[in-house]
């Protein structure tokens, strides 16, 4: 992060932060409210940290970040549910069955090959509140895939 005067800005997404918050706390937040309420606003868990993770590249490994993007793709523009997208996914992505990292290490992370311009980011969905927070994750999903399109990162 960078400073300037009372906020800082992260280096992956861009988000403005208050001063002394970091952008991984807004992702705590929005994993709170997932497990308050996991029958109802966690239905949209996986997505949400898929968001999350995609506007932080470096959260991944090159092979996860590849893998995240394809997900993406099958929640947006297929309308692939979570537990169909888990069930064709559980044994490919296995720990017993993968031969790579999901998580991005300082040997192997995540990149774009030009910065995506983020619409929405996670301290957009938790300043917006738990109201409409499935509908916001969905529309924050719509607008990270869009970014990425836009940018030349989906290939």
């Amino acid at each position: 992060m960078t400073a300037s005067d009372s906020s800082a800005k992260c280096e992956e997404c861009g988000a403005i932060l208050p001063e002394g918050k970091l952008c991984g706390e807004y992702l705590e937040e929005m994993i709170k409210w997932d497990f308050e309420d996991f029958l109802g606003v966690g239905q949209i868990h996986h997505l949400t940290v898929l968001c999350y993770y995609l506007q932080h590249p470096s959260l991944y490994s090159r092979e996860g970040l590849a893998d995240g993007k394809d997900f993406l793709r099958e929640f947006v523009v297929k309308d692939v549910s979570f537990s169909e997208h888990d069930a064709r996914n559980r044994e490919r992505l296995s720990s017993s069955v993968r031969d790579w990292k999901i998580k991005g290490t300082p040997e192997n992370h995540g990149a774009y090959a030009a910065k995506p311009a983020w619409e929405m980011t996670a301290k957009d969905i938790v300043e917006a509140g738990l109201g409409d927070y499935v509908g916001n994750v969905k529309k924050w999903s719509r607008s990270v895939y869009a970014s990425l399109e836009k940018s030349g990162n989906l290939n």
